[in-house]
């Protein structure tokens, strides 16, 4: 999983946690809110009611010898505020949840009750605010806190998705050009990737110091290898001239004749490794150009009339069964030859007498893929991580394979900026794809 889609994933996670721990304690966050902001509008009141009867004194409410107190609440019974006259005894200062009776109508409040004396007379007041209010003012708050909280945190997501991926810009352009289907380091210099993230300037630095010691460890090893190649090819020759010039002395020995052709063998062989090294280092070292357009059928066709007799000679069916055609552009015919040719000569090298062979292409939404199905030994999934390394060989050596095949096969392929895969089953068969674009 990509580094942005795990931040945006955690962003996306940790907004969607903090809005469910917000959604359970909203509504007792509200009603704490709700009564607390109530409880300071009734210690308000009574601080104005307080006031005028300072000013106006207490019969501004109350007439001399009224024994009913003074009452009065609003149309819809939502507040309410009464003063009465009490005993001593019964001083109170408190807010509470209270019912009250107005109009034969009992009524849930939210009541101030506060003793208070004038003249050495003692009187009660009671300020009270309907709870059914209360509870509309908290499902109000509620809805816009919620739609509050939602918005900012769609608000934070965009932005924390939109920095995050402002952040790794620098990152991915590093992965895209230095990393990402890189097969071989390019010469440098290397181009410095700007950003002003120190951990970001460290990586690309570090990468441009490998890619560079890298690129002189795989020039070191071309060079070394097309040198010694030439070097090597110069003496075996010479020594296969001279084997062939004792062959045509007239007193040689049958045993010295035998040891003699033996030896043009392995010097043939040794002759035949060589020029696959030099092949593969003149294709690392871009020797090769890629300037022509190759059609997929022709190809595959040529191919076949050059492997037919050798399917023949084991009694093996080529099936080719092509879909269309496709041409691949900047490419090298001979180098695809090559390499599908080896393919289809390890299927034939490998596939029991009287089996076949099955060449299938099919257009792809971008480019086209072309397969060679065996039913042969197969391999095993252990050894099929190996099967392009040099030199590895996975069945009993028959005197005609180096373990170089493969690789040469691979080697063409990231030369043309081919896909390559593998699939296979022990007993069952190997499937070589290569997807063309």
């Amino acid at each position: 999983m990509k580094l942005s889609t795990k931040l945006a994933l955690f962003n996306a996670g940790s907004k969607i946690a903090i809005l469910l721990l917000f959604a359970l304690l909203l509504p007792w966050l509200v009603r704490h809110f709700a009564i607390t902001s109530t409880d300071e509008r009734l210690q308000r009141q009574q601080e104005t009611v307080l006031t005028i009867i300072a000013e106006q004194g207490i019969g501004s409410f109350l007439q001399e010898g009224d024994e009913g107190g003074y009452g009065s609440y609003n149309i819809l019974k939502e507040e309410f505020i009464s003063l009465e006259q009490i005993e001593p005894e019964e001083t109170v200062h408190s807010i509470e949840d209270a019912q009250r009776a107005v109009e034969g109508e009992v009524v849930d409040y939210r009541v101030l009750s506060y003793t208070f004396t004038i003249d050495e007379e003692y009187y009660l007041l009671e300020i009270g605010r309907s709870t059914t209010t209360i509870a509309e003012i908290s499902r109000t708050l509620q809805r816009f806190s919620f739609y509050l909280m939602f918005v900012v945190i769609l608000v934070t997501f965009i932005t924390d998705s939109a920095f995050a991926q402002a952040l790794l810009k620098p990152l991915k352009k590093i992965i895209k050009t230095k990393l990402q289907h890189i097969q071989y380091p390019t010469s440098p210099p290397y181009p410095v990737i700007k950003t002003s993230t120190t951990d970001f300037q460290l990586l690309d630095s570090s990468i441009n110091q490998m890619m560079t010691q890298i690129d002189s460890a795989f020039r070191k090893e071309r060079e070394f290898i097309s040198n010694v190649s030439h070097e090597l090819l110069t003496p075996v020759s010479v020594m296969q001239h001279r084997l062939e010039n004792i062959l045509q002395e007239k007193n040689l020995s049958q045993e010295s004749m035998r040891k003699i052709v033996e030896s043009q063998k392995t010097l043939n062989r040794l002759k035949n490794i060589i020029n696959s090294l030099l092949f593969i280092s003149k294709i690392e070292n871009e020797q090769y150009g890629r300037e022509e357009a190759v059609s997929v059928r022709e190809l595959v066709q040529e191919v076949v009339e050059e492997a037919i007799d050798r399917a023949e000679a084991k009694e093996l069916r080529l099936c080719v069964q092509l879909e269309e055609d496709y041409v691949q552009n900047h490419a090298n015919k001979a180098l695809l030859f090559t390499m599908l040719f080896n393919i289809v000569n390890n299927a034939i090298k490998y596939s029991p007498p009287g089996g076949a062979i099955a060449i299938k292409g099919r257009p792809l939404e971008k480019g086209y893929q072309l397969q060679v199905l065996d039913k042969g030994e197969g391999i095993s999934e252990q050894k099929l991580e190996r099967i392009f390394n040099r030199f590895e060989r996975f069945h009993k050596p028959d005197g005609e394979s180096y373990g170089l095949g493969l690789s040469i096969v691979k080697i063409i392929a990231d030369f043309h900026h081919l896909s390559l895969q593998v699939s296979s089953q022990e007993d069952e068969g190997t499937t070589f794809s290569i997807d063309f674009n």
